[in-house]
């Protein structure tokens, strides 16, 4: 009887391993991705578009496809994106287009006068099949990344410890910029940049290593710089504006299957529409969180004085723009 009993016991313990591994055995085949982003957390670029585009993924997939999460620079800063992802180290992050510049040159332009779109302009238009979305895309892909969703989180603003009311206050003043591309326009106005990393900025500005640091309205509020300033200025477009991405490994992704693949690219495009959304509602508010904080607020409103006096010299750079970058983007961007 004992014998019987356990060989019963045992037969049923190995159906019940068969049927356990049969059943853990999806989860251990799931494509599993990673996903970096630096600066604030709370930034809607990051706060609003992250947790979405986790949310869909797993939904859409039924759980097939799960992401891993690594937000403040953790597992890659801002500078280094653009050498990180086609390396592999990640498998997606957050970047500034502009960071790009160094191997993909065009992308520079976005940072320059001939970029002239506004956030709702970017929020219906810069899609995958868009002529611009699409040329970026096709110039990562060259480079080892693809472009899974592109979008803007407005006009930069500059944080400072003095008052800015034309284009001679930046005259030698020491400048935090965050690419190649805002450290030409801030030179052209006579300031003398420096490029620093987002998660350096609060402390170069709290020691007067900088003056002031020019960067996203999100990220400036998020990171609290008001506490080691006195004014912000918004210059509403006029010094150019900030167009962010979510890239991936190119190799990642075509190792996806074909399913996985479109269900990715959906996910990125319904979380960066509600992102993109969500920057253009809290536009107004974060400046109102940087006045309750103590500092002054200037906004250039476009067509007034202070407008065409930064516009005015800001015309050498637009003029080199059009010198230095390929007719064809050029002509991509004047068309939409």
């Amino acid at each position: 009887m004992r014998n019987f009993l356990y060989g019963a016991i045992t037969s049923a313990a190995i159906a019940t391993l068969t049927v356990s591994t049969l059943t853990v055995a999806p989860a251990l085949s799931a494509e599993r991705l990673s996903l970096s982003t630096w600066g604030s957390p709370a930034h809607y670029q990051v706060a609003e578009f992250v947790p979405m585009f986790k949310q869909l993924l797993e939904e859409k997939s039924d759980g097939d496809i799960r992401l891993k999460t690594f937000e403040g620079g953790e597992m890659v800063k801002q500078q280094f994106v653009a050498t990180a992802v086609p390396q592999g180290t990640i498998d997606i992050s957050l970047t500034t287009l502009d960071n790009w510049s160094g191997r993909v040159a065009d992308v520079g332009i976005l940072t320059t006068p001939l970029w002239d779109k506004s956030m709702e302009w970017t929020r219906d238009n810069l899609k995958p099949g868009n002529p611009v979305f699409d040329y970026f895309d096709a110039k990562l892909r060259d480079e080892g990344a693809i472009i899974i969703a592109m979008f803007d989180i407005g006009a930069p603003v500059v944080s400072t410890s003095f008052e800015i009311t034309g284009p001679e206050a930046f005259a030698n003043m020491p400048i935090r910029a965050y690419s190649k591309g805002s450290a030409q326009v801030l030179q052209t106005l006579g300031a003398a940049p420096t490029i620093m990393g987002v998660g350096d900025v609060y402390s170069g500005l709290q020691r007067g290593t900088v003056k002031g640091a020019m960067g996203g309205l999100g990220g400036a509020v998020g990171l609290k710089h008001y506490e080691v300033t006195s004014n912000m200025f918004v210059p509403n477009g006029v010094m150019g504006t900030l167009i962010h991405a979510y890239v991936m490994n190119k190799a990642k992704f075509e190792g996806m299957s074909p399913e996985n693949q479109k269900i990715l690219m959906e996910a990125a495009a319904e979380a960066r529409d509600h992102m993109q959304q969500v920057a253009i509602d809290q536009l107004a508010s974060l400046l109102d969180t940087v006045r309750e904080n103590g500092n002054t607020v200037t906004i250039v409103e476009p067509g007034s004085p202070t407008w065409e006096a930064f516009a005015k010299q800001l015309e050498p750079l637009a003029r080199e723009a059009t010198q230095s970058y390929p007719q064809e983007v050029q002509d991509l961007i004047a068309a939409d």
